[in-house]
């Protein structure tokens, strides 16, 4: 074997290493980028249809990204889905008076 080739094998075995510590950061990111445009919507356009737009979308992007196997899009939605549950666990919290 040619140091060429040892070379690329370490190179490819490190890439494997790394590869889901990678996706797992790129999953987090999504979840909180998910979780800030939930909110910017909700606080942009509130309800639709007597469906809170965070939640409705959130559903929306989870689905289509399971369905599609496109994890990216559900992940998006997982975000939106945790924005609106932090949003109603905040108002649950809150006390009236």
């Amino acid at each position: 074997m040619s140091k060429l080739q040892k070379y690329r094998s370490k190179a490819l075995e490190a890439v494997k290493a790394n590869r889901q510590s990678a996706r797992t950061a790129v999953h987090v990111i999504e979840v909180i980028a998910g979780a800030y445009a939930g909110g910017y919507v909700s606080e942009a356009y509130g309800d639709m249809a007597g469906i809170p737009t965070d939640a409705g979308a959130g559903l929306i992007l989870a689905g289509v990204g399971y369905g599609m196997k496109q994890p990216d899009l559900a992940w998006l939605g997982v975000g939106m889905l945790a924005g609106y549950a932090h949003d109603k666990g905040r108002t649950m919290a809150t006390p009236k008076n």
